[in-house]
């Protein structure tokens, strides 16, 4: 079986994550808005976390024994005694045990080839949540010269992990909380520490959504399938797993009581192959020679799509190559063989879009370069939803096939492995753990909710269609021409295969330039949460799905919560696409902060009733009435403006309990717009990029109480583009989330108590015209460049 963590080929460390718009930070990793991005994670995970799992189970389930029986651990006899029960610091627990965990004699030792640092010292503002390092971290010693070289600013440190330790100081402070040995049902325990002091309980959720942001950095910062952590309250530890389908925790133990279970699980951890330790053996890196064909055929491509020469080239070059991180993917065909004539490799650096949150799909998007053709590609590196029954890369071949219009074609695609067998049956795959223990005795509710996980699997689609996002429109003409495009991708799936997208977004419609074409083409990407449709033109299975500020304004209705999707919410949803385009880059003369109160108020709309069931839409709706947003916007693009009257025009109903009007059709839509480009001039280069001024829940300042030192091998410098350095730019919006089929759309990342209960019992007509009379008062906080979300 060829394992190449077991051949000699080392895993891929420290991958670059994606850039902002403005090429100059981490993307969605904003600093200073970390608590509010760390209350989502705790918001999105309270579904998915299993516990508490028998230590020896979860050692016995999740951890491959040795490779070899060459060496002999260290005895765990009285191996913690120096990590007192419970502390005033969090130092003062993990600084003996950092010294117990490295422990070694002439032969023995408790980690063989590893070390245990202290990384929250190498931060640059360590009582800042947006700065914050793990307490401690695990390093293969082969590669704590590159962590101590690096820049203290940057999170290096995560990209090198190999597993983390979290610490708090007081024992009583655990996040999570064991049932009593003797409950008879365990069903009425919540596995979600409370507690009735404010302080205590912030301090739990502030410890519990810092350690589930670590855990998604490491997963985005490398190549992995799953990934290890320690929680520790006083010298009580608790052993973490996490995937794409959530996490399984351990029972508490002490670690003083009982450091066989610590001493086990380290020495198994450190001494099984990569793959054992979560690492994808697919993806290692590249030689220099391939780097140089990867830099050469990317900054190539760029300029062919972009005409940008010098400087203003290798800036461009910037978002998809980051120096020294060009890795090799291999990518296994489905269905599946192991036959070198099928097997493709490509080249990748940087990618285009990053995961930003642990459950879920996990995308990454990368422009890609064949190793054998030199050619440009684009490679969607994700995880699928294994009870699928077809999967994204089946359906665009067909769809290619009987002749739908611009849709990517397909290149290669097939599931991740662990290893591949000389036996292609044999073969193992990459996917999820998590799932198998939901029927577990042992699990407890968290939150009062039975935890929810579906297997997922990891999966690689490489399409022959690649460009850049609406975000690079040059102007009116280019924007309504690539929209219609994708207009053309609905129509023709729709007539040809009865399916609608259920996703028409932002971060779904690429442009590409085309040879002899003066206007870019667009494209509809993303097919994976489309769905057939009924005779009635009703979607086969029943919730939202999508991406929340673009959803029609009827899925988002309360009432519409279980309904089905039809072509016209995706008509809806494309008028919305280019309201925000047109908001973002077209000329108009309204203010940076009535954009960002507009944004908030058409695009990100969300209440939540107490069942957890998120709601909005109304200002969506309200302009269809009454042109509410074309009065206060005046764009400066008078064809624009025609456009969308005429548009609004095809949606008005005679009545507010009506849904759509009768007049709203895909022949009348493809109608008016095929009519409108051919007897309009349109603007060509109008772009305008705006300011807008957003509320923005910053992250208050700490007083520091102690000076960081650093060593002075820490002092190398990284490139600017590596930096996470809140000085570099402005907070930008958190990304949305893109479901899967049959999903429920994610619920409002808001806390519980901040729930509100809307009136039920009132008709749609009524609670449009409770809002119609209510102006939101809207205040400004902080400037930045305009951000698009993105499906991720």
């Amino acid at each position: 079986m060829r394992d190449p963590s077991v051949y000699g080929y080392p895993p891929v460390y420290d991958a670059p994550m994606a850039l902002d718009e403005n090429l100059s930070r981490t993307d969605g990793l904003t600093p200073n808005v970390a608590g509010s991005r760390n209350r989502g994670h705790i918001w999105d995970m309270r579904k998915h976390i299993l516990g508490p799992m028998p230590v020896e189970a979860f050692v016995k389930v999740f951890v491959n024994p040795p490779i070899s029986d060459a060496h002999t651990p260290l005895s765990a006899r009285n191996a913690f005694k120096s990590v007192p029960p419970t502390a005033e610091t969090p130092a003062q627990i993990y600084e003996p045990l950092i010294v117990a965990l490295n422990k070694r004699t002439k032969r023995k030792t408790r980690c063989l080839g590893f070390v245990f640092e202290d990384t929250a010292r190498r931060s640059v503002h360590p009582r800042r949540l947006g700065y914050a390092k793990p307490h401690v971290t695990c390093f293969a010693e082969h590669n704590l010269e590159s962590v101590h070289r690096s820049d203290p600013r940057s999170r290096t440190e995560l990209g090198y992990a190999e597993l983390f330790i979290q610490v708090t100081a007081d024992r009583s402070r655990d996040f999570f909380v064991d049932p009593p040995f003797d409950i008879e049902d365990r069903a009425t325990h919540d596995f979600l520490a409370q507690s009735e002091d404010p302080s205590i309980q912030e301090e739990m959720e502030k410890a519990l959504g810092l350690h589930i942001a670590f855990a998604t950095e490491v997963l985005a910062r490398q190549h992995r399938s799953f990934v290890f952590s320690i929680s520790m309250a006083g010298s009580r530890a608790r052993l973490l797993r996490w995937d794409r389908a959530g996490c399984v925790a351990s029972e508490a133990f002490d670690i003083r009581e009982h450091p066989e279970h610590l001493c086990t699980f380290i020495w198994k951890f450190t001494q099984g192959v990569n793959s054992s330790r979560g690492y994808d053996p697919t993806v290692v890196s590249a030689s220099d020679e391939l780097e140089e064909q990867f830099r050469t055929a990317i900054r190539k491509y760029v300029n062919m799509q972009l005409g940008l020469e010098g400087e203003d080239l290798e800036k461009a070059l910037c978002r998809h190559y980051s120096p020294g991180h060009v890795a090799v993917v291999t990518v296994y065909p489905r269905p599946f063989t192991a036959l070198a004539t099928k097997v493709r490799m490509f080249l990748i650096s940087r990618p285009v879009i990053s995961p930003l949150s642990l459950v879920g799909r996990g995308t990454r998007g990368y422009w890609a370069v064949d190793v054998t053709s030199s050619r440009v590609l684009f490679l969607k590196d994700t995880w699928r939803i294994a009870s699928s029954g077809s999967v994204e890369g089946d359906l665009l071949e067909y769809l290619c096939q009987i002749g739908v219009r611009n849709v990517p074609s397909l290149a290669i695609h097939g599931d991740v492995p662990h290893y591949v067998s000389d036996r292609d049956t044999d073969t193992d795959w990459q996917h999820s753990l998590t799932d198998r223990c939901l029927e577990a005795g042992w699990a407890c509710p968290v939150a009062r909710t039975k935890a929810s996980a579906r297997k997922v699997m990891h999966y690689r689609l490489v399409m022959d269609t690649v460009g850049y996002g609406l975000s690079t429109i040059k102007g009116t003409e280019e924007l309504l021409h690539v929209m219609y495009d994708v207009f053309t991708a609905m129509q023709d799936a729709l007539s040809k295969d009865s399916r609608i997208h259920r996703d028409i977004s932002l971060g779904n419609v690429v442009l590409v330039k085309e040879p002899g074409q003066d206007i870019r083409k667009g494209y509809l990407i993303d097919w994976e949460v489309s769905d057939e449709v009924d005779e009635e033109g009703n979607s086969c299975h029943t919730g939202r799905a999508g991406t929340w500020p673009f959803s029609s304004w009827r899925m988002l209705d309360w009432h519409e919560e279980k309904g089905r999707h039809t072509i016209l919410d995706d008509m809806d949803s494309l008028i919305h696409v280019i309201t925000y385009c047109a908001l973002h880059y077209l000329p108009h003369r309204i203010s940076p902060q009535e954009i960002g109160g507009i944004i908030k108020e058409y695009y990100e709309d969300r209440v939540t009733i107490p069942a957890g069931v998120s709601h909005g839409g109304t200002a969506k709706r309200l302009n269809v009435l009454n042109r509410d947003l074309l009065t206060t916007v005046k764009f400066g693009s008078a064809p624009l403006v025609e456009w969308l009257n005429g548009m609004l025009d095809l949606q008005r109903a005679p009545s507010m309990d009506l849904e759509f009007g009768e007049k709203f059709t895909p022949e009348a839509m493809d109608m008016y717009w095929s009519t409108f480009l051919k007897t309009h001039a349109l603007p060509r280069d109008d772009r305008v990029i705006h300011e807008v001024i957003r509320e923005v829940e910053f992250d208050s300042i700490p007083p520091s109480n102690r000076t960081v030192s650093h060593p002075a091998s820490s002092l190398g410098k990284r490139s600017s583009a590596e930096r996470d350095n809140s000085t570099l730019g402005a907070p930008v919006p958190k990304r949305s989330s893109s479901l899967q089929p049959q999903a429920e759309m994610a619920p409002s990342r808001v806390s519980p108590d901040l729930i509100l209960t809307p009136v039920q019992g009132l008709r749609r007509s009524q609670r449009l015209a409770k809002r119609q009379n209510h102006t939101p008062t809207r205040v400004p906080i902080v400037t930045s460049r305009s951000q698009q979300p993105v499906t991720v």
